[in-house]
């Protein structure tokens, strides 16, 4: 069995005890978050509808990782079957490392391989990604004629059906890769010897918990960290908080929860790749029937611009909108409190995790549990009656509590 693979050569390069507690270790993992699961699973269907770009390929996905070696011989037959011209999650093993090739397709007497990515732009790891690949391809005497990584173009509009042609836009890794092949190789035997420890080594927890992606034992590394009590009062710039109050004080506050959706792939004609669409609004104020107004078109997402010209005609009632989530369609009245309290830097243990709403609400107000925010995304988007029901209300409780910490800091 192999080693290392693409992910935990990765993993590794950004810390090497991640990798050896992920090969030794991996039930001391932190819970996958909503917002985690989703993006791997964004991840998942772009990489499918990729293969609509090399159509009419063979399958080598494995059903269970106690497949890895049949297919392993199953794609180095297939790659000298000359009726074989695609192949989908081509599987190569080379020095005890494995990949699975998004896309293998023949060129003449050579292969072109390509690393699907579900993103607008490049980055270093995903270079570093097709660098690996390259090497295991290299080593097994796979003939290449490039590399490629396919990412989504981000001047593509929808008109009708998805052109995949137009939607993908490809680059070559190849000279990168080549260029790195000597240093992959020795990063290879180190994370083996890594692997190989009778223990795990010694890193100091860092900015690399979180870069290039959050870490998997961030729990487990930082538990025993000393931290300051997380019921203690938050700490903040009070004079810096209040030079950025409302002046002259608003008559009539409008408090404000929006509920966007950016899909990686564009699913309405008119839109772009990751174009934020409103899905949800939930707005309190005085000028409000009942205190509150909902909008949503959680079951015709096609209803998104209808929903900000609603949203913009009830806004138009007040003096002062605040909110919690930034948004340009909200003018000069906006008063956005994520950045108002990190301007007058707050701070509070539970702020190292990020300044979300979540976050920001338990550190003010100590015994006040919130759900992910993702989560009301992840209702809104089931197709289903009980969870539309469900992701007004939570989206309603969301509101409750930006008003309420605007209230504690400014009335």
């Amino acid at each position: 069995m192999h080693i290392l693979s693409k992910s935990t050569y990765i993993k590794g390069l950004q810390c090497e005890k991640a990798l050896y507690m992920t090969k030794k270790h991996p039930y001391l993992r932190d819970r996958l978050s909503i917002e985690q699961r989703a993006k791997f699973q964004r991840g998942t269907d772009v990489g499918i509808l990729a293969q609509q770009y090399f159509p009419g390929g063979v399958n080598m996905t494995p059903n269970s990782p106690s497949q890895f070696p049949r297919r392993v011989k199953e794609t180095m037959e297939k790659l000298h079957n000359p009726d074989i011209n695609v192949m989908y999650e081509a599987v190569f093993q080379h020095n005890d490392t494995l990949i699975m090739v998004d896309i293998l397709v023949r060129d003449g007497d050579q292969w072109k391989a390509i690393e699907v990515k579900s993103s607008l732009k490049l980055s270093t790891t995903y270079y570093n990604d097709a660098a690996l690949q390259y090497y295991v391809l290299h080593g097994c005497g796979v003939p290449l004629s490039d590399f490629q990584l396919m990412y989504l173009n981000a001047g593509y509009v929808k008109q009708g059906p998805i052109d995949v042609r137009q939607l993908f836009q490809l680059v070559s890794a190849m000279d990168y890769a080549r260029e790195q092949e000597a240093t992959i190789a020795a990063n290879v035997e180190r994370l083996k010897q890594v692997v190989a420890l009778p223990h795990a080594p010694q890193v100091v927890v860092g900015p690399h918990c979180n870069d290039p992606y959050p870490c998997d034992f961030r729990g487990h590394c930082w538990r025993n960290i000393p931290q300051e009590d997380p019921n203690v009062p938050y700490s903040i710039d009070f004079k810096a908080l209040f030079a950025q109050a409302p002046d002259p004080k608003p008559r009539r506050i409008a408090y404000l929860n929006p509920l966007f959706y950016r899909p990686a792939v564009p699913e309405l004609d008119g839109t772009r790749p990751y174009q934020e669409m409103m899905l949800a609004f939930a707005l309190s104020g005085d000028q409000e029937p009942n205190g509150n107004t909902l909008w949503d078109c959680f079951d015709d997402h096609s209803r998104w611009q209808e929903g900000l010209d609603v949203m913009e005609a009830r806004l138009r009632y007040y003096d002062l909108v605040v909110t919690f989530t930034p948004n340009e369609h909200l003018g000069y009245k906006v008063f956005n409190l994520s950045e108002v309290l990190q301007n007058a830097e707050m701070f509070h243990p539970l702020l190292k995790d990020g300044f979300s709403l979540q976050h920001t609400a338990a550190a003010v107000f100590h015994d006040l549990k919130l759900f992910e925010h993702s989560r009301i995304i992840v209702e809104a988007l089931t197709q289903d009656l009980l969870s539309y029901e469900q992701a007004k209300k939570d989206l309603i409780a969301e509101n409750e509590v930006v008003k309420s910490i605007y209230q504690h800091f400014f009335k």
